[in-house]
């Protein structure tokens, strides 16, 4: 709390752990209290809603400018959930060089393991609950911090980060996403899928550049509405997935984005 309240220029980078302990709320109210922009990594979409005025983009190699600059001149980076990649930090040494780190994550493996954070909090996002029975093993270690988030939020009081926000809201100004809008391009179609669908659908990719596009370009207000492979990066992955989404969420649009040597 100590360097959280200190902090002048905080930033937040939310990722799947954000999405796997269904701490969306968690994070929007944690992201208001603390007026600190916020950006996700793949994995992470709909943990924050993509068109709220706090939001600046995905992180990292296919990410914004605007979050990638955030994150080197924060001088708080709190990230929930993330594991690091290095689709995200790129050269480690220069990571965030002007922040301090707090790390919030179920798995005590992640802690320090590819950037070294100054304070760590392992326990479930949201609520120790909903954790996978994968992580068994690390229950009794996430029920002292259960509910972290919420535990965080109870005791921080509103921030004022005002000029912070408006740095942070010139830069987006400066640096937007673009694309040729002369010609067809893959940026335009999934600009024009979340019109069509105002943004209320499933969006199911396969792996490459498609993919990129649409976790650039449509915006993801709520979980679960991203279905992608991020880590492993499986072509082939995507017609599956669909399928699955849609036989769970009948009445549900459901899209899935293919690449020429992707589908099936």
């Amino acid at each position: 709390l100590l360097m959280i309240r200190k902090s002048q220029k905080p930033f937040i980078m939310v990722g799947g752990g954000a999405i796997l302990s269904d701490a969306a709320e968690e994070v929007r109210t944690f992201a208001n209290k603390l007026q600190a922009p916020v950006a996700d990594t793949l994995m992470g979409k709909g943990a924050f809603d993509g068109t709220h005025e706090l939001y600046t983009g995905m992180v990292g190699m296919h990410g914004t400018k605007t979050s990638n600059f955030g994150i080197t001149e924060c001088d708080l980076l709190v990230v929930i959930g993330a594991r690091f990649s290095d689709r995200v930090v790129g050269n480690a040494s220069k990571f965030a060089k002007n922040a301090k780190i707090l790390q919030i994550d179920i798995d005590p493996a992640e802690i320090n393991k590819n950037i070294e954070t100054d304070a760590s909090i392992i326990g479930d996002a949201a609520s120790v609950n909903r954790v996978s029975d994968l992580y068994e093993e690390h229950s009794k270690e996430a029920v002292a911090l259960e509910k972290a988030l919420e535990k965080l939020n109870a005791r921080l009081d509103p921030q004022n980060h005002d000029e912070w926000v408006a740095h942070i809201e010139r830069m987006k100004d400066m640096y937007p996403l673009h694309y040729n809008k002369e010609v067809l391009t893959g940026p335009a179609i999934i600009e024009g899928i979340y019109n069509v669908t105002q943004g209320d659908a499933i969006i199911v990719t396969e792996v490459g550049q498609h993919q990129m596009w649409a976790a650039q370009y449509y915006k993801y207000n709520k979980p679960h509405t991203l279905i992608t492979s991020g880590g492993l990066g499986t072509m082939g992955y995507g017609l599956g997935a669909a399928i699955g989404a849609k036989a769970r969420n009948p009445d549900k649009t459901v899209v899935n984005i293919a690449g020429d040597g992707c589908f099936r």
